[in-house]
């Protein structure tokens, strides 16, 4: 026990976050599979469709703010998330020509692919050290993003909607602390977080189903009007979203196991399953694979998202993507030369202070020199007196 404690106050990578990632990336393998044909012929499907698209993009935006904690290069961001942006968009846009499809290259536009994330991420990582550091931002940034949903400035064009709509969760993750982790998993009460997301994961989509309100405004990519709702009952429903997704994350670390479990290593590898998974996925789809009735079953469903994250998360796999990228890098760019991490924010703030200190004793000691030197200049000038001319002179 007081090696996990251990592990949970020295660094943001831990079992418990990784196990958290293997849970949210098999939930968007499985909410991707799903939305292709069951949600249309299951209504209990429909029911699991609205509920997993309520919190999984949140969450798993929200660990990804708490993982992106060390200063952030714009060149290494570039790296592992520009370029697997326009990799990932191109893949999922030549699937659908080569399915026959007639679909246009908006590169700008990344509504049809899940690369939107990768986006997102991209904005995110590049602004946070900034944005991180206003007061309030985790409420001014909600603000923003219901107001945003009444706004037609906000569209899919490189992801703005989307991008203010989930910001809130990647600033909140950056701003979580380990102690908050331990705090919650030392709660006596927390089991009662296990009825609260139930209820709220089953009122909220029987009362949208009922009302038939589309699952759109989860996605956050277009206005409360386009999403089918009006602004009033779109920032209702985007408040719900806020508060069901806050509450499952704090379930998540607060009762997922913090040990190493068979799987746990997939939590490293997700970029993998999450990059190559939805590509797949529109070809098996248009190949009527997807269409079987065998595989329009729930249970086979869940079989084939796992057997989707156990292959595209394998060691292999993930060899195959991270040589890929190293590859376009090393053509691209030239070779860096190598700086020694200096570790998390406040080590970062601690060496600037270090740099300012010696900047001002520097100065002080130029001013200090500078006051020394005329009268340098007036002894050097003036004759030498002997102690006896000295006397003579007083007498």
């Amino acid at each position: 026990m007081m090696k996990q404690r251990t592990r949970l106050e020295t660094t943001p990578f831990s079992y418990l976050v990784d196990n958290i990632k293997v849970l949210l990336i098999f939930l968007v393998v499985f909410n991707h599979i799903i939305a292709f044909q069951l949600v249309k012929v299951d209504l209990v499907v429909r029911y699991i469709w609205y509920a997993i698209t309520i919190f999984h993009m949140p969450a798993f935006i929200f660990v990804s703010g708490y993982l992106s904690k060390k200063p952030q290069s714009a060149m290494k961001n570039v790296k592992n998330l520009l370029i697997p942006y326009i990799l990932g968009y191109s893949l999922t846009w030549y699937a659908q020509i080569w399915l026959g499809k007639s679909v246009d290259y908006e590169i700008l536009r990344p509504s049809g692919t899940v690369m939107w994330y990768v986006l997102a991420l991209f904005v995110y990582r590049l602004t946070i050290e900034a944005l991180g550091k206003v007061r309030f931002i985790i409420p001014l940034s909600i603000i923003l993003a219901l107001w945003a949903g009444t706004r037609p400035e906000f569209t899919t064009y490189l992801s703005t909607s989307r991008i203010v709509v989930f910001f809130p969760f990647f600033v909140a993750g950056y701003l979580w602390k380990c102690e908050y982790t331990k705090a919650v998993r030392d709660f006596k009460g927390k089991w009662i977080l296990i009825p609260i997301s139930g209820f709220l994961l089953y009122a909220v989509p029987n009362y949208m189903i009922t009302n038939e309100m589309p699952v759109d405004i989860f996605r956050g990519n277009h206005t409360y009007l386009l999403s089918g709702l009006t602004d009033e009952n779109g920032i209702v429903i985007r408040l719900l979203m806020y508060l069901i997704s806050f509450v499952l994350i704090l379930t998540f670390f607060a009762l997922l196991p913090d040990m190493k479990l068979p799987l746990t290593f997939i939590g490293r590898n997700t970029m993998g399953i999450y990059f190559f998974h939805y590509p797949i996925l529109i070809v098996l789809n248009g190949l009527l694979i997807l269409q079987i009735p065998e595989l329009l079953n729930v249970w086979a469903l869940l079989g084939v998202s796992l057997l989707f994250m156990l292959v595209l998360g394998s060691p292999p796999v993930d060899w195959l993507y991270t040589g890929v990228l190293n590859l376009i890098s090393f053509i691209l760019f030239k070779k860096e030369k190598k700086v020694r991490d200096e570790g998390l924010e406040d080590e970062y703030d601690s060496d600037e202070n270090k740099y300012e200190t010696l900047r001002r004793r520097r100065q002080a000691i130029e001013e200090l020199a500078s006051t020394l030197e005329p009268e340098a200049s007036v002894n050097e000038s003036e004759p030498e007196v002997k102690p006896a001319e000295k006397r003579e002179g007083q007498s």
